[in-house]
């Protein structure tokens, strides 16, 4: 690489005020070190876009606050929720991060991750803990590795996984922004690509070496099911053992892949997890409850994707889903793994 006194006799004052301000120079074309070469943007943005953001769609909605139930089960005692949304975000949430946390710990839950679509939340996880007014009850942050964070982006999970306090812990594949899903809505905005040619994008590659070196936990997200498929494969190839299935039932917006698919990557070690909704919308529950009979308890997680103005808080999303496996034939040492054991594991916990 070239010095900096060396660039300034070259391309003289406008050069050094070029390079003061960033720009890249002509001058430096191929200068990078031997075996420097750009990585794939990941990023796809198109030409004209009638729709900048996911988000956009949740805006200016005003559902009907969602009420405190207050419920009480055994199942919460130790329960940890693996996917909880919070406030503030781009849209309406229900309650804030301290808000969940305080909910969680007054009903006896061990432990929530908190999960913005756009942003990481290790350093609100610290927070959390020292200011929320939850004594004891464990919380986590979380990385999705949408369009904001800069896609498949090798140096955000770097930093999020040095986040003071090391609570980050799970790193989600793209949603919202996944090209599956944009595709699937026929939308025209930026989306995140994972593979190419059916081949996964080197910082793909990249990410799950991260994961693996950091110890953190892999989330499928909303990739196609082909492509949840080949990341679960190269993820335990590079000794990854906590994976989880982004909610599979959820429907064909989302990773939507078949029963031998989910026999297939649950067989490796991925837990597949059922998010409330999958357990309380009539359109979805005895689908999913077939599922879950078919997979098993000891490869299923329970988790509750509640926090939009108008769901249930996520104890209250807790409780409700556990009554609908009870009645669906479920026993307390099955609900003890999808709620409690098989969390755990998935975190590193124990």
């Amino acid at each position: 690489m070239m010095r900096v006194g060396t660039r300034a006799a070259a391309v003289g004052a406008v050069g050094l005020l070029a390079l003061a301000a960033g720009m890249t120079l002509a001058a430096d074309a191929g200068q990078d070190p031997p075996g420097w070469a750009p990585a794939p943007n990941s990023i796809v943005y198109p030409p004209a876009n009638t729709s900048l953001s996911a988000w956009e769609s949740y805006k200016g909605k005003s559902p009907k606050p969602s009420v405190d139930e207050r419920l009480d089960d055994p199942v919460l005692k130790g329960a940890i929720d693996v996917h909880a949304h919070f406030g503030p975000d781009s849209y309406d949430r229900q309650w804030d991060a301290f808000e969940i946390a305080r909910i969680a710990q007054q009903r006896g839950m061990r432990g929530i991750v908190l999960k913005n679509h756009w942003s990481e939340s290790a350093g609100l996880a610290y927070m959390a803990r020292k200011y929320a007014g939850a004594p004891g009850l464990e919380v986590w942050g979380a990385l999705v590795l949408n369009v904001p964070e800069g896609g498949i982006n090798p140096q955000a999970v770097r930093y999020f996984a040095d986040v003071e306090g090391h609570y980050g812990k799970v790193v989600w594949f793209p949603t919202h922004d996944a090209e599956s899903e944009v595709k699937y809505l026929k939308e025209t905005r930026p989306y995140v690509v994972v593979s190419r040619g059916g081949v996964l994008v080197p910082s793909v590659l990249q990410v799950l070496d991260l994961i693996a070196q950091d110890k953190l936990t892999l989330a499928t997200g909303h990739v196609s099911a082909g492509e949840m498929m080949q990341i679960v494969a190269e993820a335990r190839k590079r000794g990854i053992d906590r994976i989880i299935i982004t909610h599979p039932g959820l429907g064909p917006q989302y990773t939507d892949p078949s029963l031998d698919q989910l026999k297939t990557v649950t067989g490796m070690g991925a837990y597949a997890e059922v998010v409330s909704t999958e357990l309380s919308a009539p359109s979805l529950r005895d689908k999913t409850l077939a599922m879950m009979k078919a997979i098993g308890p000891a490869h299923l997680i329970v988790s509750t994707d509640s926090g939009l103005v108008g769901s249930r808080n996520h104890a209250d999303a807790l409780v409700h889903a556990a009554q609908t496996l009870r009645a669906a034939g479920f026993n307390e040492a099955d609900l003890d793994l999808m709620f409690k054991i098989n969390p755990a594991k998935v975190l590193g916990l124990g």
